[in-house]
């Protein structure tokens, strides 16, 4: 059986926001220490007011990925399929393997180009996924 943690994100919540990067702490005595010491996050929810003509196309985080390449040297989060307006979807959620419960979360908005943004508003919800803590061990362990 799977554990799942959800964490939202906002632009009224972030603690810092350094250039077009925003920054969250989240307090450690949030996470379960029980849980296994790696985790899949996923990006499984967004809203975005966009930002004058910006139109998001990723999101990328500070989070280590085991998983994700992408040649600009980034770890993309998700990207999003702008349909009309502020109505972003989500295609299927990118699983990033990283390090289970992360203390600061990074966050940065791009348009297509790769330039980034800051879009006036937005929430977002991330799924952390995890195994049981002996079947991780396990599976790390013996990987091929």
């Amino acid at each position: 059986m799977e554990i799942y943690d959800y964490i939202v994100l906002s632009s009224t919540t972030k603690n810092q926001l350094q250039g077009d990067t925003y920054e969250f702490l989240i307090p450690p005595t949030w996470y379960n220490e029980m849980r296994s010491p790696v985790c899949r996050v996923e990006l499984a929810q967004i809203h975005i007011t966009k930002h004058s003509s910006s139109l998001a196309a990723y999101i990328t985080t500070s989070l280590t990925a085991n998983n994700v390449y992408y040649n600009k040297g980034k770890t993309v989060l998700g990207l999003l399929n702008n349909n009309t307006g502020n109505s972003y979807q989500i295609g299927e959620p990118l699983a990033i393997s990283t390090s289970a419960r992360p203390s600061k979360i990074d966050i940065t908005f791009h348009e297509a180009d790769d330039s980034s943004f800051q879009p006036d508003n937005f929430k977002l919800v991330l799924k952390f996924s995890y195994g049981s803590p002996k079947d991780t061990s396990y599976k790390i362990q013996y990987q091929n």
